[in-house]
């Protein structure tokens, strides 16, 4: 089972606004981590992803209110009480994006672009002809940064040095990508196949 929830962030979005108005919704663990950030906007992503989620795990879980995280070595986060329910967060400036799931999962959503230098750093050299021959080198280029990126943090594992080859070798996860080029964002999903028997 994977579920998976975006939430757009138009342009003309107010954040502070958006930030008062959920906030008095959210359990105090969570509110606290909403202040740690110093802009609205990046309150409100905090905020808003974790309402997001909460209501996932009702619909698909059937869990009443979201426990608090715990989190492992490299930052991922879990359910101590929960370990067949698996969860993960990313959020840009044109969207949130939350997945849950009954197996390791890992998401990420980033903004349309492109940057030469770093797209020399990620990508291997197959990859980056692609990218330079699109007729989109943006969303191509994002496209192939969030698999890799929503691929570690399925695994907890945190960015590596070497991200060059790292969709090398995964032939038991299932990736899901999709791009909203009008609200400018890509998105990518890994999570782990059924093992065999299932």
């Amino acid at each position: 089972m994977l579920a998976v929830n975006i939430f757009d962030i138009a342009d003309n979005f107010d954040a502070t606004a958006g930030f008062r108005d959920i906030s008095p919704l959210l359990p105090q663990w969570r509110l606290d981590k909403s202040m740690s950030y110093r802009n609205d906007i990046d309150r409100f992503l905090c905020a808003k992803s974790f309402l997001i989620l909460e209501e996932m795990l009702r619909v698909n879980f059937g869990l009443v209110h979201c426990p608090e995280f715990s989190y492992g070595s490299h930052g991922k986060p879990y359910f101590r009480e929960y370990p067949g329910v698996f969860f993960n967060i990313s959020h840009c400036h044109r969207g949130i994006a939350c997945a849950v799931s009954d197996r390791a999962v890992g998401i990420d959503i980033e903004d349309i672009q492109y940057d030469d230098e770093l797209a020399r750093m990620i990508l291997n050299q197959d990859e980056l002809a692609a990218v330079r021959c699109s007729d989109d080198p943006g969303t191509e280029f994002t496209r192939l940064w969030t698999l890799k990126e929503s691929f570690l943090k399925l695994n907890g594992e945190g960015l590596r040095d070497n991200m060059k080859d790292i969709l090398s070798g995964t032939e038991g996860i299932c990736f899901k990508t999709g791009s909203n080029s009008a609200a400018g964002y890509v998105c990518s999903t890994a999570v782990c196949r059924q093992s065999q028997g299932e």
